[in-house]
């Protein structure tokens, strides 16, 4: 597929929005330079990182762990585990005691490692057993559709004008047109896109013409816009006549993204690494507010065991990650982070040792201005659902179930949106005696 096609079909999926000065000013063109400068405002605040483990994990298989009596157990609610051998961190989370054949610890290092850093949030009513609704109630905090994900809306008041303000590798990613996303598929694509003029992107050496003809190259691009540009007045048509120009002369925002991402890219198999790392580096980059991970494979109806545990062993390898890759950036602490799912898993196996659908769910939060060393929120020895005092926090016949809308309200308060105009068009149905102080 040639370049201007591609970029073409990307703008129709929000890849990519240009407008008639987004890739260089009359007078002002940089595609040559070396060090390219962005033509905005550089975003420094925290990074927004949803992780969605897309299918519906099991908490009880990670930070809401229920065990089994013996090997004979016919309740077992899990039967890789004995309910005697849960661990516990010196703050008190409680996690699986499971791991890898290479490190059968590795739940436990991971929880142990980072026991302040970790809130995790028990008991959430998903009110759903259904993999749409319910991921639309995680990331938006609404169970019926219609409201953007948390990410886009902080994407929206922080970086609307930023070229990839929203990036989304999957999971609900709903703008509702207030901020444009950017799905990313094949990263290794973007440096054909950033260096177009390159015969091999990865070598500054390696060029179609010389400096000298693609100079005069991209003066005739610019003054042929410029011409164009002098005689249509309709956005649309001015739109499209500044992607033609991006798509021939490239992008100094993914130049920037280019050098802020690792020589090589992860090739471990855990798709989230890799994830981690482009979104890093267009954080650094300036360019990115917040994105979404997502990893899938929870859907585990059948031989549950061998199929959920690897996939949350992922997940929390990608957490791990997500601190290891801010700290190579230089941008550690910076960023707030927030895993989900579609729903839980039943308290019992099948007929198939899978387990099936359940409204039951845990998040795990970690970040700026998030307190860790904490759980909130509690499930009975069946995975049932315990109310809490909103006040409190405690266990209380009295109070309320803790739902997506409560984490919902304590994510805008944190990234300080609640207050802005955008949420008049997207309240959460939270009284003031319902309010949740979650995160601090």
């Amino acid at each position: 597929m040639d370049r201007r096609k591609f970029l073409s079909l990307a703008s129709l999926a929000g890849l990519a929005v240009a407008s008639t000065d987004a890739f260089g000013r009359p007078g002002t063109p940089n595609t040559l330079g070396k060090n390219p400068t962005p033509l905005y405002e550089a975003y420094k605040g925290p990074l927004y990182i949803m992780v969605n483990a897309g299918g519906g994990w099991d908490p009880t298989s990670l930070c809401d762990p229920k065990g089994s009596a013996s090997a004979e157990d016919p309740d077992a609610m899990n039967r890789s585990y004995r309910t005697s051998d849960i661990g516990v961190t010196p703050s008190g989370i409680r996690y699986a005691p499971l791991g890898t054949m290479d490190n059968p610890n590795y739940f436990r290092d991971f929880f142990e490692k980072h026991d302040k850093e970790l809130l995790v949030i028990n008991g959430v009513d998903m009110a759903t057993n259904g993999h749409e609704t319910g991921q639309v109630h995680t990331w938006s905090g609404r169970l019926a559709s219609g409201y953007p994900s948390f990410a886009a809306l902080a994407a929206a008041v922080y970086g609307r004008d930023l070229p990839m303000s929203y990036l989304s590798f999957g999971g609900y990613d709903d703008t509702q047109g207030q901020v444009a996303r950017t799905r990313s598929g094949n990263t290794q694509a973007l440096a054909r896109i950033a260096y177009p003029d390159r015969i091999d992107p990865n070598n500054e050496e390696s060029l179609f013409h010389s400096p000298a003809a693609s100079k005069a190259i991209l003066d005739a691009q610019l003054a042929r816009k410029d011409r164009l540009l002098a005689h249509e007045q309709l956005p649309r048509v001015q739109r499209a006549i500044g992607m033609m120009y991006a798509s021939r002369t490239g992008s100094n925002e993914l130049k920037r993204l280019q050098q802020f991402l690792p020589e090589m890219l992860d090739n471990s198999g855990n798709g989230l690494l890799r994830q981690i790392q482009v979104a890093m580096a267009a954080y650094k980059a300036g360019i990115t507010v917040a994105v979404n991970l997502d990893i899938g494979g929870f859907d585990t109806h059948g031989n549950h065991d061998q199929n959920q545990i690897p996939q949350l062993q992922k997940v929390i390898e990608g957490l791990d990650f997500i601190t290891k890759e801010a700290e190579r950036q230089g941008v550690a602490g910076n960023y707030v982070v927030m895993a989900g799912s579609d729903f839980g898993r039943t308290p019992g196996y099948n007929d198939t040792n899978g387990k099936d659908h359940w409204a039951i769910s845990s998040v795990i939060a970690m970040g700026k201005g998030i307190r860790g060393g904490r759980v909130i929120g509690e499930t009975t020895e069946r995975h049932d659902l315990k109310s809490i005092d909103p006040k409190t926090l405690k266990v209380s016949e009295s109070g309320i179930h803790i739902e997506p809308k409560h984490i919902h309200m304590n994510l805008r308060r944190l990234a300080g949106i609640e207050a802005d105009e955008l949420m008049n068009f997207y309240p959460l149905s939270v009284t003031a005696e319902e309010e949740m102080n979650l995160f601090s």
